[in-house]
């Protein structure tokens, strides 16, 4: 009877210990699939507290700015070169049609998707909760911000904004000295045209006359920087007005330049005979995202600092 009793005894326990970490499994669990609400532009949307599989179609830097990595990514952005020491392992998109992007996501069962394109959401948002994100309705920073807060990555996302604008604030007479009150403007050449472009349409020129409240020729400083315009195609024939004292230009990748940078206009402007001109990599001055922007903040720094006198 006194060993039925111990067994008994044993037995009940062993229920108790397997009730015990049978509820640590599930508040475990519970945690994992925890759902929060968050406000997008498409109204309120429920996504995980914790989102572990991230699908973005655009969206890349700001999540790899926090130490996230999603895993699959529109190629457009991991064609980003400042982006490609932190990308390994990540998918791209494929973009062969929707279906097949569709398929795609489908079976990588994502638990959230960040979407820059208003007409695919719904269909996004059948296979993952989904955050559409309108382009241009907030600043860059405002933009990574809201990113960051999706995956509670809120404090690493100001942080790195105080550093980049910090880093922007102690240059910025510097840059202003080397300066002066000459004018600088950002030339982007494609096929057969010529694109001129002020402080909203990435290329830096937030930094430039944002930031650092450095001057563009009169009709980019009117429309582009002060306006809401974000770019204007200009004819090589009119580029001496839209061209600055310093002229930084960009070729969309392969575009051969010659009709401009062979041209007699163009060798005769001011900022090429003077050598004030700083050719970049259009691939990644395109993109917006933090990263981009710090790198960005270094050439531009590297670049007038030659000029100090």
């Amino acid at each position: 009877m006194k060993s039925l009793k111990k067994v008994g005894v044993l037995f009940t326990l062993l229920i108790t210990t397997l009730a015990m970490v049978g509820c640590a499994s599930t508040t475990t669990e519970e945690k994992s699939t925890a759902m929060k609400t968050v406000q997008t532009d498409k109204g309120e949307v429920e996504i995980p507290e914790n989102p572990k599989r991230i699908i973005s179609d655009y969206y890349l830097g700001e999540f790899l700015a926090v130490g996230v990595k999603p895993i699959i990514v529109s190629p457009y952005a991991l064609n980003n070169p400042y982006l490609k020491d932190d990308i390994e392992g990540i998918e791209p998109m494929n973009i062969t049609s929707s279906e097949t992007t569709l398929e795609q996501f489908s079976a990588a069962k994502p638990d959230l998707i960040v979407t820059i394109t208003e007409a695919d959401y719904e269909k996004y948002s059948k296979i993952a909760p989904t955050v559409y994100i309108q382009d241009g309705k907030r600043s860059d920073d405002e933009t990574f911000e809201y990113i960051a807060s999706l995956v509670g990555k809120e404090k690493e996302a100001k942080d790195y904004i105080e550093q980049f604008l910090q880093k922007a604030e102690e240059h910025k007479q510097e840059i202003q000295d080397i300066v002066k009150d000459q004018t600088v403007s950002i030339v982007e050449v494609w096929p057969q045209q010529i694109y001129t472009m002020g402080s909203h349409f990435a290329r830096g020129g937030r930094i430039l006359y944002d930031l650092w409240d450095l001057k563009a020729p009169e009709k980019i400083q009117k429309e582009m920087v002060d306006g809401d315009k974000q770019y204007e195609v200009v004819s090589l024939e009119a580029l001496p007005e839209y061209a600055g004292d310093f002229v930084l230009y960009g070729v969309l990748d392969g575009t051969d330049p010659a009709f401009v940078t062979s041209s007699n206009l163009w060798n005769s402007l001011p900022a090429v005979k003077n050598g004030k001109t700083l050719p970049y990599e259009q691939v990644s001055f395109m993109h917006r995202d933090p990263i981009t922007q710090s790198k960005q903040l270094e050439i531009f720094i590297d670049f007038f600092e030659q000029f100090k006198e």
